[in-house]
């Protein structure tokens, strides 16, 4: 890898945190991400690989989901939480709660929202 990947995967990670950080230790889907992530001209191509090498220094943690509504095939459902301690709690313990918090509220607004039919 040479200096200037390098120096792109930093600023990527960086903005990874930051992103998630500004959300209050709060999870967010990676679609989400990849949003706010975009204004700072990180594109998605570079938030997978920064978060690929978060994920594996333990910064991060990602967990997929799947919901059956064939209108959601191929949606990425994917939500990360920073790996932080929350009031004194576990760290991986309160990143799994964020993100079921986040996934939880997502579901019942979808499901309460959507119509098949």
């Amino acid at each position: 890898m040479n200096e200037q990947s390098n120096v792109g995967l930093t600023g990527a990670k960086k903005a990874v945190i930051d992103a998630l950080r500004n959300r209050a230790k709060q999870a967010r889907f990676t679609t989400e991400l990849a949003v706010a992530l975009a204004r700072a001209n990180i594109g998605k191509g570079q938030m997978e690989w920064a978060l690929a090498e978060l994920e594996t220094e333990g910064v991060v943690m990602i967990r997929d989901h799947f919901c059956a509504d064939p209108h959601l095939d191929g949606v990425d459902l994917r939500v990360v939480a920073l790996v932080e301690s929350i009031d004194g709690a576990d760290p991986q313990m309160s990143a799994i709660h964020e993100i079921d918090n986040a996934w939880d509220k997502w579901l019942a607004d979808y499901l309460a929202n959507h119509r098949c039919g």
